[in-house]
């Protein structure tokens, strides 16, 4: 069905730049995967869920969801903080640029031959160029006046040729030591995020079109968070005898119990559980040390706990 046809279905605003090839991924493992041309911003997603998607810059984003202009959408919480919005933040993401999880630092930075090594230092009236200006403010303004420049970005190859100091954003700070910098205070821990407005989270059985968009949004939260939970995790099974059965069973994690069933010939059981990838080098060796054969290891899509 084209978007023309659709009536219902959630909007959403889909951040470019770093976080679009994650999002792309991330949309795809869930089963929703994103028709885009390189050249729009304006892309689809084949799912009863959706009406319309749009990427964009994500410092754009709160302020269009909390017009309602979309019902939801991905962006930084810099981009939150930065924009001074109340948008409401439902779900961490952790995911970023390439194999990162999308935590990141704004930051205050100056060269290392810079004497000074806290906020506190920074001379009084500085020029401080910042990608992030209202979050600059907020930052100096109990402490000295300084004279805040914007950035539009590539703020270390400012600094410090044309300015004392500089704010941006970091996640390895590769790129602050290739240029010679150093981080004297750090104004705000970021974190990739899906956001939605006051308004839709607020709405009651009351008033229906509302609400149904609200259970939209809870559902795209799940499906997103449950991808997420499921890069991390394996499901295994194998079957042991009866005899090694409890042994086994003591060295098998699980989200909650692992699942026992009896096998036809009554003298094995099939065991399967989801365990984390980071525990299974030392797992397998043990399983099968305590009894378990025919070992089969199967990824999985999604692992929503609840709803």
């Amino acid at each position: 069905m084209s978007e023309n046809q659709k009536s219902v279905g959630l909007r959403i605003a889909l951040p470019n730049g770093s976080l679009e090839e994650g999002t792309l991924r991330l949309f795809e493992e869930a089963n929703l995967k994103i028709w885009k041309d390189s050249r729009k911003h304006v892309a689809l997603i084949y799912s009863p869920l959706i009406l319309r998607v749009t990427f964009m810059r994500p410092q754009h984003i709160p302020a269009l969801v909390e017009r309602g202009v979309y019902d939801v959408g991905i962006c930084g919480s810099d981009c939150i903080e930065e924009s001074e919005t109340h948008v409401i933040q439902i779900a961490e993401l952790p995911y970023g640029r390439g194999a990162s999880n999308g935590v990141a630092k704004v930051v205050l930075v100056t060269s290392k031959e810079n004497p000074v090594e806290t906020i506190e230092q920074v001379e009084r009236e500085s020029v401080v160029l910042s990608e992030y200006p209202s979050i600059t403010k907020r930052a100096f303004a109990q402490r000295m006046p300084v004279d805040i420049r914007f950035s539009y970005g590539g703020t270390e190859a400012h600094i410090p040729g044309d300015y004392r100091y500089g704010v941006c954003l970091t996640d390895t700070g590769a790129s602050l030591k290739a240029n010679g910098l150093k981080v004297i205070h750090t104004l705000l821990e970021t974190h990739t995020c899906l956001i939605t407005s006051r308004e839709i989270l607020s709405t009651t059985a009351e008033s229906p079109k509302e609400h149904e968009s609200k259970k939209l949004v809870v559902a795209l939260k799940h499906l997103l968070l449950g991808t997420l939970a499921a890069r991390e995790r394996v499901f295994l099974v194998m079957n042991v005898q009866t005899r090694s059965k409890e042994r086994l069973l003591k060295q098998l994690p699980a989200l909650k119990t692992p699942t026992v069933t009896p096998l036809a010939d009554g003298d094995y059981f099939s065991v399967g559980a989801v365990v984390l990838k980071d525990e299974l080098n030392a797992l397998i060796p043990a399983l099968l040390m305590n009894g378990a054969e025919d070992l089969v290891e199967m990824p999985i899509s999604k692992v929503i706990r609840s709803w």
